[in-house]
C-alpha cells in the first residue's frame, strides 16, 4: 500500500437497486491507508446499504468493491480478519454475559491479544460480568465497539458508532479513533455528532437521493 495511487478501500461504479428510486446508484469512493472518511446523508439515502456491500453482506448489482486489494464479495472471509465492523443496529446475544461474549468472539477470530481486550474493557469503563440483556443501549454499544476493535484492525467500518454513548464516552471514542488513525488504520464511519467528529475527519462524503454528489 505504499504506492501513492493505491487505495485501502475502493468502490467503483457500484449500484444496488431495489426500485427505480431506492438503493444506491453509481457510487465511487477511493480511500487511502490511514484516512478517515465520514459518510453522511439523510435516513434512507443508502448509507447502510453501501456499508453492507463493503463488508460483503450483500452483492452489488453493478460495479465492484475492493478492501485491501481484495474483492469485498468474493473474498469477504479474508477481509474480515483485518477489518473491524460495527453495524448500525447491534444484535447481541442477550443471554450471555459481556465477558463470555467477548471471549467467544476472541476465540473465533483467533488473532486477538486478550490483554488488549482487557485494556479496552477498562478504557470504556465496561462491567463485563453483566448479562447483555440487563445492559443499557450505551453499555451494549461499548460491547460492540470493543468487538470491532479487539483485533487491532487495519480497517474500521463503523455505522453510527457513538449511538447511545454519553458525552464522556463520545470523547473517549474520538480519542481511540485518533489513536487508530495515528497507527495507520483506515476508518470509514457514519457519524451522528458531526461537529465533534469534524475534529478528526479528513474528508466527508454526502449521500443524498441515492447518489454521492459532494465531497468536503
Amino acid at each position: 500500500m505504499s504506492d501513492e495511487h493505491s487505495y485501502e478501500i475502493e468502490i467503483n461504479n457500484v449500484t444496488k437497486k431495489y426500485s427505480e428510486t431506492v438503493g444506491v446508484f453509481d457510487i465511487n469512493i477511493k480511500i487511502k491507508k490511514g484516512e478517515i472518511y465520514g459518510f453522511i446523508g439523510p435516513n434512507g439515502a443508502g448509507k447502510s446499504t453501501t456499508i453492507r456491500q463493503m463488508v460483503g453482506f450483500i452483492k452489488p448489482d453493478q460495479g465492484n468493491i475492493t478492501i485491501n486489494n481484495k474483492d469485498a464479495w468474493n473474498e469477504s472471509k479474508e477481509i474480515m480478519s483485518i477489518l473491524g465492523y460495527l453495524p448500525g443496529e447491534n444484535i447481541l446475544p442477550d443471554y450471555m454475559k459481556a465477558i463470555n461474549y467477548l471471549k467467544l468472539v476472541s476465540d473465533i477470530r483467533g488473532n486477538v491479544e486478550w490483554t488488549y481486550v482487557e485494556k479496552l474493557i477498562n478504557y470504556f469503563e465496561l462491567n463485563p460480568k453483566v448479562k447483555i440483556k440487563k445492559m443499557s443501549k450505551g453499555m451494549k454499544q461499548k460491547v460492540a465497539l470493543i468487538t470491532a476493535c479487539m483485533h487491532k484492525p487495519k480497517i474500521l467500518i463503523l455505522d453510527e458508532p457513538t449511538s447511545g454513548l454519553d458525552p464522556l464516552m463520545q470523547e473517549k471514542f474520538l480519542k481511540i479513533i485518533k489513536d487508530f488513525r495515528n497507527n495507520g488504520t483506515t476508518i470509514f464511519l457514519v457519524p451522528i455528532f458531526l461537529v465533534k467528529l469534524k475534529r478528526l475527519l479528513i474528508k466527508l462524503l454526502l449521500l443524498n437521493q441515492e447518489k454521492l454528489y459532494l465531497k468536503l
